[in-house]
C-alpha cells in the first residue's frame, strides 16, 4: 500500500470510531405577551385557593345565599310577640313619666308619626281621641310620639287641642327602638305606624304608610277594626 492509500485508510478508520453528533432540535419560543398571560393566570388561580375572600366582592348575605335581616327589615317595625324596647320619656304637657315600665300593666296604643310637619297626623290623633270611649272600653290608652322638639310639639298640641299624652322624641331614640325609621316620607322620621303593647310584649304593629295602604290618615274606625287581630 502506497502512502496515499494509507492516509485515506486512516481517515476512514477515524470516522468509523467517532461518535455521531446528536441532531439539534429547533428551540421553541413563545411570544413574551403569551408567557406573561400564562404566568398571571397560574398565579391568580393559585391565589384564589389561598385567599378566596379577595375574589368574592359580593355582600356576605349574597355570597352565602342568605338575607340580611338588619337591612331588609329596617323601618318595618316590630313583629307581634317581640319584647317592648326599654324607653323612658315624659308627656310634654304634664311632665308625667311615660316609660316601658309605666305602660307594662295595661294596653297602650303607641302612634308614631312625622309630627308637626304632617297636618294629617294630628288630625289622626284628634280622630282617635274622639273614639276614646271605644278605646277605654277595650282598656287601651293612646300615646303619640313625634320627632319634634318639646316647644314645637307643645305649640301643635295647643293648636289642635290634643288632650292625650304626647312624647317629643326629638333625638329619635324611641322611634329607632321600635324600628319605625327609614321607610317614612322622610328617612329620619316615622311613617304612620301604630304599635299596641301590653305586659312587655308587642301585640300588634301596623305602618299605614307602607304598601298597600300608603296613607297618612286612616279612618279611626278602621284602626280599631284592625286592632281586633291583636
Amino acid at each position: 500500500m502506497n502512502g496515499k492509500k494509507a492516509r485515506a485508510a486512516r481517515r476512514l478508520a477515524a470516522r468509523a470510531v467517532q461518535a455521531p453528533k446528536r441532531r439539534q432540535q429547533p428551540q421553541r419560543t413563545f411570544p413574551l405577551g403569551g408567557t406573561l398571560v400564562g404566568l398571571v393566570v397560574v398565579a391568580l388561580v393559585g391565589a384564589s385557593f389561598v385567599v378566596p375572600k379577595l375574589f368574592d366582592k359580593r355582600p356576605a348575605s349574597v355570597a352565602t345565599g342568605g338575607h340580611s335581616a338588619m337591612t331588609s327589615d329596617v323601618g318595618t317595625g316590630l313583629k307581634p310577640g317581640a319584647a317592648v324596647p326599654s324607653f323612658s320619656e315624659q308627656d310634654v304637657e304634664t311632665g308625667q313619666a311615660i316609660s316601658s315600665n309605666s305602660v307594662a300593666g295595661h294596653k297602650t296604643l303607641l302612634f308614631f308619626s312625622e309630627g308637626v310637619m304632617c297636618q294629617a297626623c294630628f288630625e289622626q290623633i284628634k280622630g282617635l281621641e274622639q273614639m276614646s270611649a271605644e278605646l277605654h272600653q277595650r282598656g287601651i290608652e293612646l300615646v303619640s310620639i313625634t320627632p319634634d322638639s318639646p316647644s314645637e310639639l307643645q305649640q301643635a298640641i295647643g293648636q289642635y287641642g290634643i288632650t292625650s299624652p304626647m312624647i317629643a322624641d326629638d333625638d329619635r331614640t324611641m322611634s329607632a327602638a321600635f324600628n319605625t325609621l327609614g321607610k317614612g316620607m322622610h328617612g329620619d322620621t316615622p311613617g304612620h305606624a301604630f304599635a299596641l303593647v301590653d305586659r312587655g310584649k308587642v301585640l300588634w304593629y301596623h305602618d299605614y304608610w307602607l304598601p298597600p295602604e300608603q296613607k297618612m290618615y286612616v279612618d279611626p274606625a278602621q284602626v280599631l277594626a284592625d286592632l281586633q287581630s291583636a
